[in-house]
């Protein structure tokens, strides 16, 4: 989940930071085909996605770490039957 984690903001935090290689390489892509695009234009086009990848990710850890303290009480609550 931590590897999960690192990847979902290194992914989508990229594309929103405009000084990132892979913003200024999707504005030399377009520019190749004729498309003028500036690059901040890029990075709040991928805002809502970020934040979609965000708000996805953060209810995924909130999900894991509820399984986690379960799964601590069944074991806590185990070995006080024993």
């Amino acid at each position: 989940m931590t590897a999960a984690t690192d990847n979902v903001g290194l992914f989508f935090g990229e594309d929103v930071f405009v000084a990132i290689g892979a913003v200024l390489l999707i504005q030399g892509f377009f520019a190749r085909n004729g498309i003028v695009l500036e690059p901040l234009t890029i990075a709040l086009w991928a805002l809502p996605t970020a934040l979609a990848a965000f708000a996805i990710h953060a209810m995924r850890l909130w999900l894991f770490r509820r399984a986690l303290r379960r799964g601590r009480q069944a074991a806590g609550a185990a070995d006080a039957a024993d």
